[in-house]
């Protein structure tokens, strides 16, 4: 639980912020007893926590059933058990019964390995869907296809001559702002519309609060791609990929938030520029 509040980006008050817009109640000394104790939470805090980090309801039941399985399993156990095996290279860490709750709900907590590429440092950097890599697309401003709006918004371009410039900014344990300096326009953050949950929002840039739709978690993989990263939205959990999937290789193609698939338009290459 200590590394989803990392994940999250959010301090003690700001999640007691979040919970109390969700209807739940998660004051900020409650979460500091919480997170250092190696007891089990009560249920109700479980969900609050979690729901204020950011994750969808379905992540809420799946850490709430968790902890009903260690409840029932292990109610006289003052000791944790010992670690997973690990697993392709993986380490994983179990310290009290909070941190295997993290572990048995499926968010894995992760010392990156040395196969797959390093988190980015700071600065610029050009964003290339994966899926369309040998076309020498990247991440940039585009207009909806359809005519439908004339505002800004993340599509695939060609790199030459991308605007706007790209930045990536550090904000917690792999999750980054991703910034954009418009040479009229100024600064602003790749944002979710609305901080919509649903499938297909599109994003376009906002100005920069730090808000969890404006926050993405950087996933490195290997598969189907080598050295590429997932993007993930903080406040969704979902992955960001082109908006008709990985058959849409055609410039001008919109950038959205949906379920994650595995799938090569949800994942991301990172060139550095300038370095």
């Amino acid at each position: 639980m200590k590394r989803l509040r990392l994940w999250s980006g959010l301090t003690y008050r700001q999640l007691e912020a979040k919970a109390r817009a969700n209807g739940d109640v998660l004051p900020s000394s409650t979460t500091a007893t919480m997170l250092n104790r190696d007891t089990l939470p009560r249920e109700s805090l479980v969900s609050a926590f979690v729901r204020g980090c950011g994750l969808a309801e379905q992540d809420v039941e799946r850490w709430s059933a968790a902890r009903r399985r260690l409840a029932v399993q292990t109610p006289d156990v003052e000791e944790p058990p010992p670690p997973p095996t690990p697993r392709r290279r993986w380490k994983w860490w179990a310290v009290g019964a909070a941190a295997v709750l993290v572990a048995a709900t499926g968010v894995v907590l992760l010392v990156q390995p040395s196969d797959l590429e390093p988190l980015p440092a700071d600065g610029r950097y050009l964003i290339r869907p994966a899926h369309t890599a040998d076309r020498d697309l990247c991440v940039g401003e585009g207009r909806e296809r359809n005519g439908r709006t004339n505002r800004p918004l993340a599509v695939q371009r060609p790199c030459e001559g991308v605007v706007p410039d790209t930045y990536l900014e550090a904000v917690g344990s792999g999750v980054f702002l991703i910034k954009w300096r418009h040479p009229q326009e100024g600064w602003g953050c790749l944002s979710v519309d609305g901080a919509s949950l649903d499938d297909e929002t599109l994003l376009g840039p906002t100005d920069c609060n730090s808000a969890a739709h404006q926050r993405f978690l950087l996933e490195p993989v290997r598969i189907p791609v080598p050295n590429g990263f997932t993007v993930r939205p903080v406040h969704s959990g979902k992955c960001v990929g082109l908006l008709s999937g990985p058959a849409d290789v055609d410039a001008g193609a919109e950038l959205a938030q949906t379920t994650c698939s595995g799938q090569a338009d949800q994942e991301f290459l990172l060139e550095p520029v300038g370095r």
